[in-house]
């Protein structure tokens, strides 16, 4: 393989780059004027993160006029992640069957505006998530959007109990949320700052990986703007094996901004260069 043809070119990442509104949570509104800064970045995708403070992702009026306000700044809804939205505190069928009608409006809302792929964190894996994940799954036929579960549940940040639960359901628009800051391993290290690890573990996720948060990891937490000074995550190694698995999605960050971090936008809207910029370094 070619280094052209195992690594992404800087034209390629930019034209899959989106960001999590996280980056604007508790201190900024997400309007016409957040919303502009990201196209002046260059960011033109988003990932909507659950805001019960700002929107309502189950109501259709107030998605469309968020969705308007999006389209009139050049940006895009690539995906909801409804990271409020699980089912482990369901006692009875009616309210899982709740629960599950609760998600499809949100998935219904997102599919008007244009976005491909909804995910939780889900919490417990047990039968009540695998039913409701079936059902939110056929949800979903005929669509080409994908229902999404992501690797952080309570205290545990595994992949191999979510592939698991991916292989008991095994539906082509189910799929995995790698969040790389919250991937631990047995010793509870986060492995995708061990060179070697990231290839384990795209190779584990294989075709059930649909969606990525990538952000900085540095002195034992993550949510850091990318490639800030002391950022652990194997970069280089990590994007060869998204292009070495065809991972399909987008190439989706998700730091959190100010007050902790400052310059979140500008070092997401910088990592295709100087990515490339590594990657070469590293031949």
């Amino acid at each position: 393989m070619s280094g052209q043809d195992r690594f992404y070119t800087v034209e390629e990442i930019a034209e899959r780059l989106s960001i999590s509104t996280l980056v604007f949570q508790e201190y900024r509104p997400i309007g016409e004027s957040t919303l502009a800064e990201l196209a002046r970045h260059g960011i033109r995708r988003i990932e909507l993160l659950e805001s019960r403070e700002q929107f309502d992702m189950t109501d259709t009026r107030s998605m469309r006029l968020l969705g308007e306000t999006c389209r009139s700044s050049g940006i895009e809804v690539a995906a909801y992640h409804a990271h409020n939205t699980h089912f482990s505190d369901i006692g009875t069928e009616a309210e899982r069957r709740a629960r599950v009608d609760f998600c499809r409006r949100q998935i219904d809302t997102m599919l008007d505006l244009g976005g491909a792929l909804w995910g939780s964190h889900a919490q417990e894996i047990d039968s009540t998530l695998l039913r409701s994940y079936e059902e939110l799954a056929r949800h979903v036929e005929g669509t080409g959007a994908v229902v999404a579960v992501e690797n952080f549940v309570g205290e545990g940040m595994w992949v191999e109990d979510r592939m698991a639960f991916l292989d008991a359901l095994d539906h082509p628009q189910a799929g995995l949320i790698l969040d790389v800051g919250h991937v631990r391993n047995s010793a509870g290290a986060n492995p995708m700052t061990v060179p070697g690890e990231p290839t384990r573990v795209l190779e584990m996720c294989g075709r059930r990986l649909r969606h990525i948060h990538l952000h900085g990891f540095k002195d034992g937490q993550d949510h850091h703007p990318p490639l800030a000074e002391g950022d652990g995550i194997q970069w280089v190694e990590l994007f060869r094996m998204l292009r070495a698995v065809g991972y399909p999605g987008d190439i989706n960050f998700e730091p959190k901004g100010e007050t902790l971090h400052s310059n979140s936008l500008e070092a997401t809207a910088q990592m295709p260069a100087r990515l490339i910029e590594m990657e070469a370094r590293a031949g």
